[in-house]
């Protein structure tokens, strides 16, 4: 019973880290093209 327990929170953490990880470089990559683009208009 403990050890599943502990598998599923440690799965659970896990997953959390990963989607974490995963919308982080997503918003940073956004704000790289938002930046890029605003570079780009003003450069006209």
């Amino acid at each position: 019973m403990t050890g599943s327990f502990i598998r599923f929170t440690l799965g659970f953490l896990v997953f959390i880290g990963v989607s974490f990880a995963v919308t982080m470089t997503i918003d940073k990559y956004a704000t790289s093209q938002d930046a890029a683009q605003t570079a780009a208009v003003q450069n006209r």
